[in-house]
């Protein structure tokens, strides 16, 4: 018994220390080299890329279809600003920056 709750324990507190340490995104402020534009703080040209992967039909709305394989798809409905049921090229770029 004394064995389990040791144990119990110790799976507690190395679980406690492993969510409250801060984590290193360094890769991700990495200074460009080379030729390598920097990227804009709004990452439009991403979003632009992402919007014209997802439209397949090409109307310029994502439907919930097209939005589908998108992580952020249960969440279209709070920027679907018209609430048409899709959205345009300005509520996808709200949506990604959620």
């Amino acid at each position: 018994m004394k064995q389990v709750s040791l144990l119990l324990l110790t799976m507690v507190f190395s679980t406690g220390n492993a969510i409250a340490s801060p984590q290193s995104h360094a890769h991700a402020h990495a200074a460009p080299t080379g030729n390598i534009a920097a990227p804009t703080p709004t990452g439009s040209d991403d979003i632009a890329k992402a919007f014209d992967a997802l439209d397949t039909n090409k109307d310029g709305q994502l439907s919930k279809e097209e939005l589908v394989k998108h992580p952020m798809a249960a969440h279209a409905s709070m920027v679907d600003a018209d609430r048409n049921g899709s959205l345009s090229r300005e509520e996808f770029t709200a949506l990604q920056k959620m």
